[in-house]
């Protein structure tokens, strides 16, 4: 077992060394980083050859399951022989389009993800890789075609852009560290494949969900098919051309507007989640919090959410200094103006239609609780000093 901590560092990890230290993941989220970095497990990694069947598919029919899963093969390959062609030849001309990545460059893509990505993700994008049951928040499962930092609105898929900085910086505050050591060489190609994967499992989704209209002994028209993927090919498209920009100019990040920001934070009742503190919900992150609160009958627990993926989604910790989705101001006026994908978090760009500049003032004053300021619950708008 190898774990890679750096470009050039490089540990020996026996079997049982790395059972213990999957383990204490369940206690220390510090060591859930460094089990996070382990590249090198291919042993660990391999994939069988064939994909898993999500769980609506295997609800469906043994007929058009067997179609659909051809159907899959012939577009996005195997494995451990990837493909990305959509639509096949007959219907590109009719549908105007087709896209395809050249193999090499997407076998390219699929070594760089087994060695760097599947310890958590899955070598099927799934999120099921062998360090995910001890991860918190758990690794993304791409099938599902929700990622959630993205710079698009709400619902939209992420451009190509937002899919390089995640891998780049990583997130910040999970087990998802930052790979800026990858060459574009290996990171483009890298992205080529995540986007495969989810565009594959997601249609293979709406696939399944088509099918429910079908009889057992019928089989779905290539053209049903074929609108399905260019569902998702429209919506990979359009990403590019959604980027989210702010409505007004950022102010000077001053007092007044941190205070308006905190006006506007308990005004609009941001507390019910985050806390009045901003310290969030991150109990729901320790095991022992969470068995104490499901020992309670449930109209006495802590509030708690789920996201997308059926996991527990706490309220960021603000205060932690490790926002998921990024410090820059422009990453926390997009999550606060979109709202972020497959979460409870909502978009308030509605909300502040008719007075765009509060955008502004809440990420001012949630960039003042990551850098310690504190505030007196008596003076709901007064800044003060301190950590």
């Amino acid at each position: 077992m190898i774990l890679v901590l750096g470009r050039k560092q490089v540990v020996r990890v026996d079997g049982a060394r790395f059972n213990m230290m999957l383990r204490l993941l369940r206690f220390s989220p510090w060591v859930g980083l460094v089990v996070a970095c382990l590249v090198g497990c291919r042993n660990a990694v391999d994939s069988g050859g064939e994909y898993p069947i999500g769980a609506e598919l295997a609800q469906v029919p043994a007929g058009l399951k067997k179609q659909i899963l051809h159907v899959l093969e012939e577009r996005f390959g195997s494995l451990d022989a990837p493909r990305f062609e959509l639509p096949d030849p007959e219907h590109a001309a009719e549908l105007g389009w087709k896209e395809r990545v050249a193999a090499d460059r997407l076998t390219h893509g699929m070594s760089v993800y087994r060695r760097y990505c599947a310890g958590c993700h899955g070598v099927a994008g799934d999120g099921a890789g062998p360090a995910s049951p001890y991860l918190l928040p758990k690794p993304r499962d791409y099938r599902r075609g929700v990622f959630k930092f993205t710079s698009t609105p709400y619902g939209s898929k992420p451009r190509r852009q937002d899919l390089i900085r995640t891998v780049r910086y990583g997130a910040k505050g999970t087990a998802m560290p930052d790979f800026k050591f990858l060459p574009a060489e290996d990171l483009q190609p890298l992205v080529d494949y995540v986007i495969m994967l989810s565009i594959r499992g997601e249609l293979e989704s709406l696939l399944a969900r088509v099918a429910a209209d079908y009889g057992e002994e019928d089989t779905i028209e290539p053209e049903v098919i074929w609108e399905q993927a260019d569902l998702l090919r429209a919506a990979w498209d359009n990403a590019a051309l959604q980027l989210v920009l702010p409505v007004t100019p950022r102010p000077a990040y001053t007092d007044e507007s941190i205070a308006l920001g905190r006006q506007a934070f308990l005004e609009n009742e941001c507390f019910k989640c985050h806390g009045r503190d901003g310290r969030g919900q991150t109990a729901w992150l320790d095991p022992r919090f969470v068995r104490r609160q499901m020992e309670l009958p449930e109209s006495q627990r802590e509030p708690l959410n789920y996201d997308a993926w059926g996991q527990i989604a706490p309220a960021a910790d603000l205060t932690a200094g490790m926002l998921h989705g990024g410090r820059r101001p422009i990453d926390v006026y997009r999550r606060i103006y979109s709202g972020i994908n497959g979460t409870p978090m909502p978009g308030f760009a509605q909300k502040f239609a008719d007075q765009p500049e509060t955008i502004w003032h809440l990420v001012h004053f949630v960039l003042s609780l990551t850098e310690g300021r504190t505030f007196s619950e008596a003076t709901s708008d007064e800044p003060q000093a301190g950590g």
